[in-house]
């Protein structure tokens, strides 16, 4: 939501221009005596609304977007660009000057000084640095080895002071720092990616009979979840405690794992194992500890027969209640080496006997609401994907 309001107001050149003097988007300006704020209430006011609104999980682009669009309703000035250094990567451009290029703005970025910083206040200064007539004047500041934002024909009536100049620093340093903090959050999210993803196919290798259960799991929970209303970052969470649910049979020994025939009761014991180990396989990897009591309750009957800690009704965590159902659903559907998959009439059968009983009846009604987008997910694997779940993941605190 609050990304969605940011970009509403700086796409809107008048809104940016409100937000810059006043700090409220839509507010008109000031009366006249105070419509420009003094240098340190300005910084105050650009910097800090600004830095509210940093997001490292923002794409790159968007920041420099919505900063370019700041400095130049701020500093009333023609347009503001943020070059960066490599040449591969777009210039963002607020504003329009006529004749101004990509490749113009990119010039003016090199005009720059051994302090880092260039200052021309006169249309011959612009001409020297080959820029088209109508650039009057203009300020370029360097942002380390990142890139240089170029700040053209600001207000006209003054020259180009410290406040000008210092500001579009302020802007060019947090534009630098986003954009090398999202590149980490990029590489953070491919190592979660990664680490997940390895896991799943171990699930998958130690018994391939099985395989893409996990999967199917955590894309049916979501849609249970969304037909029962639950919020997205909820849904992004039990996505991800569907892919890993059973992650502890890799601790579970081949010949109970996949056994043809009844378990004794000594195998089903060590069956019943996989929720505990599974909880000690992810409890070290603080961004996954959210999905722990799905992992390990997810085999918790509404009656208190399940297990491992016998909970009963509304102790069972909401999370692991939906995942028992599509678990339970998912596996009811399948091949096993023990039996056929069961008949879409059989399914409902079972489904309805322990309606209230195993399985919580909200969630086998909503299994039995979106039955057809089930039975698509389980045959066409459609449904949610692991990057927008671990987006959710790692913008925890």
């Amino acid at each position: 939501m609050g990304s969605e309001v940011a970009e509403r107001a700086w796409r809107d050149d008048s809104a940016a221009g409100d937000w810059a003097r006043t700090g409220q988007p839509g507010v008109g300006p000031r009366p006249a005596d105070k419509e420009e704020p003094s240098g340190e209430e300005g910084e105050h006011v650009v910097i800090g609304r600004l830095i509210r609104r940093l997001k490292i999980s923002d794409a790159p682009a968007r920041f420099q977007t919505l900063a370019t669009n700041v400095l130049r309703a701020s500093l009333g000035a023609g347009a503001a660009a943020w070059v960066p250094a490599d040449d591969h990567e777009d210039v963002v451009v607020s504003g329009e000057i006529p004749g101004m290029s990509p490749r113009s703005y990119r010039l003016l970025g090199t005009a720059l000084g051994r302090d880092g910083v260039a200052v021309v206040d006169d249309p011959a200064g612009a001409r020297a640095v080959h820029a088209p007539e109508s650039v009057r004047r203009f300020a370029a500041v360097a942002a380390g080895s990142a890139g240089a934002l170029v700040v053209v024909n600001p207000v006209e009536g003054r020259p180009i002071g410290s406040l000008e100049v210092e500001r579009a620093q302020y802007v060019a340093s947090l534009i630098a720092t986003q954009s090398h903090n999202a590149r980490i959050y990029a590489e953070l999210k491919d190592l979660l990616f990664g680490i997940i993803r390895a896991l799943t196919a171990a699930i998958d290798a130690k018994d391939p009979y099985t395989s893409g259960h996990s999967e199917r799991v955590a894309r049916i929970a979501v849609r249970l979840a969304e037909e029962m209303g639950m919020p997205p970052q909820k849904r992004s969470d039990l996505y991800l405690a569907g892919l890993l649910h059973d992650i502890g049979k890799i601790g579970i020994d081949d010949e109970v794992l996949k056994k043809g025939g009844p378990l004794t009761p000594l195998e089903y014991r060590k069956i019943q194992a996989h929720v505990e180990i599974g909880v000690t396989i992810l409890q070290d990897l603080k961004k996954l500890r959210h999905i722990l009591p799905g992992v390990r309750h997810h085999h918790e009957s509404l009656d208190g027969s399940g297990y491992p800690d016998h909970l009963e009704g509304e102790e069972i965590p909401m999370e692991a209640r939906i995942l028992a159902v599509a678990d339970s659903f998912d596996a009811m559907s399948s091949n096993r080496p023990y039996r056929k998959r069961l008949s879409p009439m059989q399914i409902d059968e079972i489904l309805a006997k322990g309606r209230g009983v195993q399985w919580d009846p909200v969630v086998v009604d909503a299994l039995m609401s979106c039955r057809m987008d089930v039975e698509a997910i389980r045959q066409k694997g459609l449904g949610d994907s692991l990057i927008g779940a671990v987006d959710v993941t790692l913008g925890r605190r």
